[in-house]
């Protein structure tokens, strides 16, 4: 009975060991194989999980859709015999090239409308100060002509102002509402983790 009172402690007591196993071992393959190779793997095994689960997951969708319309009266057959990790991978690689493109040209495309309406501006400025200057510098026209002309042009700036501004109203609206929205969202979150 006193030998077992007197027992040493086992090894993977936390108070002996150093680190517990599998930190030991990580910190083991790290240094043998370096910590970018580590991740690395660890990605790539990750991948090729869910890849696999991805396709186990529509194979199955696709036999209970092909039974369902079976049972129904339509004899279908699929074009492909059944999906693959690799082919689940390479659509899904694919996807985030699309996804990347889509951000960077959409990116792009707000920076060029950005730019595009800064010279439109520019040149309707420029363009209604050289008209100003015509008209106020035509000596021939009497004061009534030159009134009318410059209400013209008055009347043509508010016309192109109040057509370039709503396009940009618009825009505005649009972002403070994504940016309410996402306020929401935060605010709901916080609800439910009380």
């Amino acid at each position: 009975m006193s030998a077992y009172i007197h027992a040493p402690l086992p090894c993977c007591h936390y108070s002996v060991c150093p680190a517990p196993l599998p930190q030991s071992v990580l910190l083991y393959l790290e240094s043998v194989l370096g910590q970018e190779n580590i991740y690395s793997m660890f990605f790539e095994m990750l991948s090729r999980f869910l890849a696999e689960g991805a396709a186990s997951g529509l194979n199955i969708i696709a036999l209970y859709v092909t039974d369902i319309l079976r049972v129904t009266g339509v004899d279908v057959q699929l074009p492909f015999p059944h999906f693959t990790a690799e082919g689940v991978a390479s659509a899904g690689q694919w996807a985030l090239l699309a996804l990347i493109g889509y951000w960077v040209l959409s990116i792009i495309l707000r920076l060029l409308v950005g730019v595009v309406r800064r010279v439109f501006w520019m040149l309707k400025a420029g363009m209604a100060l050289w008209l100003f200057g015509l008209i106020v510098s035509d000596a021939k026209a009497g004061s009534d002509t030159t009134a009318v002309r410059l209400a013209s042009l008055v009347l043509g700036c508010a016309l192109l102002g109040l057509a370039s501004s709503g396009s940009e109203k618009t825009v505005q609206v649009e972002d403070r509402m994504s940016i309410l929205e996402g306020r929401v969202k935060v605010v709901e979150r916080r609800k439910g983790e009380e």
